[in-house]
């Protein structure tokens, strides 16, 4: 799913959240999103990827999504969890 929310109410975030919490019981569901407070909410392992100007993406960080929300590992993710860029 590529940012499943993104534009909708909070309403229909909650249903559509709820919806993918009950299918992750059975299926696995990846997800992209910039919506750090959804991917707090929604996943067990959450991986930070980063691309610098011209550079492909590389994955700076994986792991149980509450360690890296937590603890991050690499001062980069810690940034981008707690809103200093991005």
């Amino acid at each position: 799913m590529d940012e499943p929310c993104s534009a909708l109410d909070p309403t229909s975030t909650r249903v559509i959240e709820e919806t993918m919490l009950e299918l992750a019981r059975e299926v696995t569901i990846v997800i992209v999103t910039h919506n750090m407070q959804q991917a707090a909410r929604v996943s067990d392992t959450c991986a930070f990827f980063l691309a610098g100007q011209g550079a492909p993406g590389v994955i700076v960080e994986h792991g149980d999504t509450t360690a890296m929300f937590q603890q991050p590992r690499d001062p980069r993710t810690a940034d981008y969890v707690n809103g200093r860029f991005g």
